[in-house]
């Protein structure tokens, strides 16, 4: 995910920019060619298996055609899927006097490294909440996520809260 400041009052994070992103996609088209032969086939066993692993490829596919950005812009908090990364299907706008600040959370993962997650959130328990971005917790990618909430405050005016139980290193 690439995050950077865009003129004088954008902040973007954008999951098409991960060389995950096209990996992922290489992947899916990979899959896509390495399935043909069951469609091919004269059998129709293997149409049947080559319709249920296609039907399954697609539902991939379209979880993979949306990826999600996360913009501040003129007072505003927006959360964007666009298609492909290029055409907006579907978009929220959150006004930023709905935060109070941002913070850090870290999440521990069993099989992989925790994640970092980067949050604006209210007052109080009730108040809304916005995952902004998050990163695999590496020292470099803490420090993209440190980096990142300082342009954050910088255009929002929220103040940065550290809290010592979230783990992240400082």
């Amino acid at each position: 995910m690439e995050a950077g400041v865009m003129g004088d009052a954008t902040v973007v994070q954008r999951g098409v920019s991960a060389p995950a992103w096209w990996i992922t996609g290489a992947a899916l088209f990979a899959a896509g060619i390495w399935g043909l032969p069951l469609i091919e086939s004269t059998q129709f066993e293997n149409h049947f298996f080559g319709l249920f692993y296609y039907s399954i490829l697609a539902g991939i596919v379209l979880f993979w055609a949306l990826p999600s950005e996360q913009r501040v812009e003129n007072g505003q908090l927006e959360r964007r899927f666009c298609l492909l990364g290029l055409l907006v299907l579907w978009k929220k706008t959150t006004p930023l006097s709905a935060f109070s600040e941002i913070h850090f959370e870290q999440d521990p993962n069993l099989f992989r490294k925790d994640t970092v997650w980067v949050i604006l959130s209210g007052t109080g328990d009730e108040g809304e909440r916005f995952a902004f971005a998050n990163f695999s917790a590496t020292a470099s990618n803490i420090a993209k996520a440190q980096a990142l909430a300082e342009a954050l405050s910088q255009v929002t005016g929220l103040p940065i809260k550290t809290h010592e139980s979230a783990g992240v290193a400082e």
